[in-house]
C-alpha cells in the first residue's frame, strides 16, 4: 500500500505540538527569593554612600557580609533550588527596587549623628577625664563610642543586649582594647554577658575592674555568661555558677520556615500581607551606617517602640528580664527592617544588631498595636531572608529561662544550699509568663545545634543576700511579691480545706435537730 500523503498543515501541527511539550513553565519564585533579593537591592540602591562603601571602616552592618560575598563571588544560596549569584548582588547596585517596596525611596541625611527626635545625642567627654586610664563610660560619652562599637562588633553576644540600654555603663581598659557592660544594683556591679575582648585579655581586664570596684565598694556578678566563659575562666577559678536559661538561635541558611518546608501557615500569612490587593504591606530596610541618618524615620521607629512598651506594660502579669532599648545608641551596629501599610504608614520593625563571629541578634521585632496580624512574623522571616543572602548562619532569637534547675545546673554550693536555691528559683519562675516564649520560639524552628546555655556567675563564691537581691532586681523579679503570693496561696488552700471539712448541712446554713 502506498503511504498516505502528508499535508503541510498536519506536519506543522505536529511540530507545534512538540514545541509546546518542550516548553517549560517558568518556575515560581520562592518566598526567600522575593523577599531576600528585594531587600538586598534596597540596601544598595537606597544608599547615599554607594561611592564610598568599600572605604567605610565604621560599617559593621549586614552590608559587610553582602560586600564580602560580592568580592569572593560566593554569595550564599539556601538549601532550596535558589541560585543566587554574586552577579545578582552586583547588578543590584544599579537596579531599581523591586515590588517589595512600592513607595518612593526615602531621603536620607548624610550626618552620622543620632536622631534629634526621641534620642539624647552623645555628650562630649569631660576634659578632666584622663583618657589614658581605665574608666567607666556611658553611651553619652561620644569619644568612646567608636571603641565600644568595634569591640561589640568583634566580641558581642546576644547577652550583650544591655549595650543599647542607657542605664548600663561600660568599663573600658587603659588601652581601649577590652570592655565590659554592667549595671549597678544594691552596690553590686552586674556584668551583662562576657567581657568584650578576646579570652586572653579577660584576666587583665577584670583585674583593672577590681581595682575600680574597690574604690566604690561594689560587689560583682555576671548575668548571661556563656559556656565558653565558664570553661575558660569561671570553672578554673572555682566560681559559683547557675545555669538559668538557653539562648535560641535561628540558622537563616537552613531554616525550615524560611525554605518553606515547614510553617506553611506563616508563609501563607506572609504572602497575604504582601499582596497588594489584600494586606498591602511593603518591606523596607534601613542601615544608618550606609544610608546616613534619617531623623524622621528614626523618630517614627522609636515612637512605635515606646507605644509597644507602654501597651505591654499595661498587662497585669509580671515581666521578667526587661531591657529598655535605645535602638540608635550604636548605629553602626544596626540594620533595621520595617513595614509600611497600604497608606505608607510605618507599622512595625525588626532591629538586627551585629554580633561577633559573624552573627546577628534580632530584638526588638515588634508591630504597632492595632496593626495587621502577623507583622512581627513577617519581619522575622524577612530578617532571615536578608541574612540568608548575606551568607549569615547565626541569628540570635532570644533566650528562654529554665522552668526548673537540675542538680547539674548549680555548681559550687553545698547540697543543702543547692536544694534551697533550686526551690527558690522554681518558686520565682512559676509566677512568670515564660511558657509562651518557648512555644513562640519553636514556631520558627530554631536550630538545636546552635543552642547555648546562659549562666549566672558569682566570683565571690556563694552569693549572699545582697547579691541575690541585686540579681532578682536585675531580672525584674520581686521577692516581696513572691512571698505575698505564697501567703495568699496558703490562706486560700486553708479556706478550701476548711470548706471541705464542713458537713453539707453546715455549708448550706441549715441545722438539723436530733430531737423527736
Amino acid at each position: 500500500m502506498s503511504k498516505p500523503c502528508e499535508t503541510p498543515i498536519s506536519k506543522s501541527r505536529r511540530v507545534r505540538k512538540r514545541e509546546t511539550i518542550d516548553i517549560e513553565k517558568p518556575r515560581k519564585r520562592s518566598f526567600l527569593e522575593e523577599i531576600g533579593d528585594g531587600l538586598v537591592e534596597q540596601l544598595y540602591t537606597d544608599s547615599v554612600h554607594n561611592d564610598h562603601i568599600d572605604g567605610c571602616l565604621s560599617c559593621v552592618t549586614v552590608i559587610d557580609h553582602l560586600r564580602s560575598n560580592v568580592k569572593d563571588e560566593t554569595v550564599s544560596s539556601s538549601a532550596s533550588s535558589s541560585n543566587y549569584s554574586s552577579q545578582t548582588t552586583a547588578r543590584s547596585l544599579s537596579t531599581p527596587t523591586t515590588s517589595i517596596d512600592g513607595h518612593e525611596p526615602l531621603h536620607y541625611a548624610t550626618s552620622q549623628e543620632p536622631a534629634a527626635s526621641g534620642i539624647t545625642p552623645p555628650k562630649s567627654e569631660s576634659t578632666s577625664r584622663d583618657l589614658g586610664q581605665a574608666d567607666v563610660f556611658s553611651l553619652d560619652d561620644f569619644t568612646t563610642m567608636t571603641a565600644i562599637e568595634r569591640l561589640a562588633a568583634n566580641y558581642g553576644r546576644v547577652a550583650h543586649m544591655g549595650i543599647l540600654d542607657r542605664s548600663y555603663r561600660f568599663f573600658v581598659n587603659k588601652s581601649r582594647t577590652a570592655a565590659l557592660s554592667f549595671k549597678i544594683q544594691n552596690s553590686v556591679a552586674i556584668v551583662g554577658g562576657d567581657p568584650l575582648c578576646p579570652p586572653s585579655s579577660i584576666p587583665e581586664l577584670l583585674a583593672e575592674f577590681t581595682t575600680y570596684r574597690k574604690r566604690h565598694h561594689w560587689g560583682i556578678a555576671f548575668m548571661g555568661a556563656s559556656e565558653s566563659f565558664l570553661k575558660d575562666y569561671a570553672q578554673p577559678n572555682q566560681w559559683t555558677t547557675i545555669r538559668f536559661g538557653t539562648e535560641r538561635v535561628l540558622n537563616p541558611q537552613t531554616n525550615e520556615v524560611l525554605l518553606e518546608t515547614s510553617g506553611k501557615r506563616i508563609t501563607t500569612q506572609n504572602r497575604q500581607l504582601l499582596n497588594k490587593s489584600k494586606g498591602g504591606i511593603t518591606l523596607h530596610v534601613y542601615a544608618p551606617a550606609i544610608h546616613g541618618t534619617d531623623h524622621h524615620l528614626q523618630s517614627t521607629l522609636i515612637s512605635i517602640y515606646d507605644t509597644w512598651r507602654a501597651h505591654r506594660n499595661e498587662t497585669a502579669s509580671p515581666q521578667a528580664f526587661i531591657t529598655v532599648y535605645d535602638p540608635f545608641a550604636l548605629p553602626s551596629l544596626m540594620t533595621f527592617i520595617y513595614t509600611r501599610d497600604s497608606k505608607g504608614t510605618v507599622n512595625g520593625f525588626a532591629a538586627l544588631r551585629r554580633l561577633g563571629a559573624d552573627g546577628y541578634h534580632v530584638d526588638p521585632c515588634i508591630a504597632s498595636p492595632g496593626s495587621n496580624k502577623g507583622i512581627s512574623d513577617l519581619l522575622l522571616v524577612a530578617a532571615m531572608a536578608l541574612l540568608n543572602r548575606a551568607g549569615v548562619s547565626y541569628l540570635g532569637f532570644g533566650f528562654e529561662p529554665l522552668h526548673a534547675l537540675s542538680r547539674d545546673d548549680v555548681v559550687g554550693m553545698p547540697a543543702p544550699l543547692r536544694s534551697f536555691t533550686r526551690d527558690l528559683y522554681e518558686r520565682a519562675f512559676q509566677r512568670l509568663p515564660i511558657g509562651g516564649k518557648k512555644a513562640y520560639h519553636d514556631k520558627f524552628r530554631p536550630d538545636p545545634n546552635l543552642d547555648n546555655g546562659l549562666y549566672l556567675v558569682f566570683p565571690s563564691g556563694i552569693p549572699g543576700p545582697r547579691i541575690l537581691l541585686a540579681m532578682t532586681h536585675m531580672a525584674n523579679i520581686s521577692l516581696r511579691k513572691i512571698f505575698w503570693a505564697d501567703v495568699r496561696g496558703w490562706v486560700g488552700r486553708k479556706e478550701v480545706e476548711g470548706t471541705k471539712e464542713k458537713s453539707p448541712e453546715q455549708q448550706s446554713g441549715c441545722v438539723v435537730s436530733n430531737q423527736p
